[in-house]
């Protein structure tokens, strides 16, 4: 849930991290290619954007998409795309959710077993146009991405697996993506797998599980998630 970012800040030691990311973005020097799929206009891209030569930046929702080019349309090295990603390019069926300004909404509905938990519904459809990332990528010339972040509600691992060709090529240096956990389901009932396990199989020839938390992550950190959450934030890099 793109949320978890706001919450994060309110623990000290998560809004250190926050801090200690911002200022080395900052400070080194830029490295190449930033792709970040799922964003909030007050959200992690925010802290990262920074140390990028190119960011391109993609979100489905036609509303928090205006709020984005508000706050970053004059910024040179960003690239917003107001589209949905998918395993293919045209269009696709959007839904909006209730809750912070649609930081749920998705593609899929959600699972009743989730849902009885939480006040969030599903409030309306609309088509946005979707993109297979890899075309997008291919057509873009970006041959290589030095950082990967995915927050899609529940398509995480589906789109990311439309880029195993740059996966099995090294041509992705770190991936950051919403993981299920491996007791729970994909939290939407009609999306496929997005389990921590299923990540396992596409990565770990390459790569290596390197920190799990909620938001902002630290590399060898692996935060306590609560039993009862359904999914995390983790992040792989690629094995020397």
């Amino acid at each position: 849930m793109k949320n978890k970012f706001k919450k994060a800040l309110l623990n000290p030691s998560k809004a250190l991290r926050y801090i200690y990311i911002a200022i080395k973005k900052r400070i080194e020097p830029p490295k190449g290619v930033l792709i970040f799929i799922g964003m909030d206009p007050n959200g992690e891209f925010d802290i990262l954007y920074p140390g990028y030569k190119a960011c391109y930046g993609f979100e489905a929702n036609p509303e928090r998409y205006k709020k984005l080019l508000k706050k970053y349309s004059h910024r040179g090295n960003i690239k917003l795309l107001n589209c949905a990603i998918a395993n293919y390019d045209g269009e696709i069926e959007f839904n909006i959710s209730s809750n912070n300004d649609g930081a749920s909404s998705s593609i899929g509905t959600f699972d009743e077993k989730w849902q009885q938990n939480t006040n969030i519904e599903m409030i309306k459809k609309i088509k946005v146009p979707c993109i297979n990332m890899l075309n997008f990528l291919k057509k873009n010339n970006i041959t290589h991405i030095d950082n990967y972040v995915s927050d899609i509600q529940g398509m995480d691992l589906e789109v990311l697996k439309t880029l195993r060709p740059m996966i099995e090529n090294r041509q992705i240096g770190s991936i950051k993506c919403e993981v299920t956990k491996d007791a729970y389901s994909n939290i939407y009932r009609d999306l496929p797998d997005n389990s921590e396990s299923g990540f396992g199989e596409l990565l770990n020839d390459k790569y290596e599980l390197v920190a799990k938390g909620r938001g902002i992550l630290i590399d060898y950190k692996f935060d306590k998630i609560p039993e009862e959450v359904w999914e995390m934030d983790c992040k792989w890099v690629l094995k020397k």
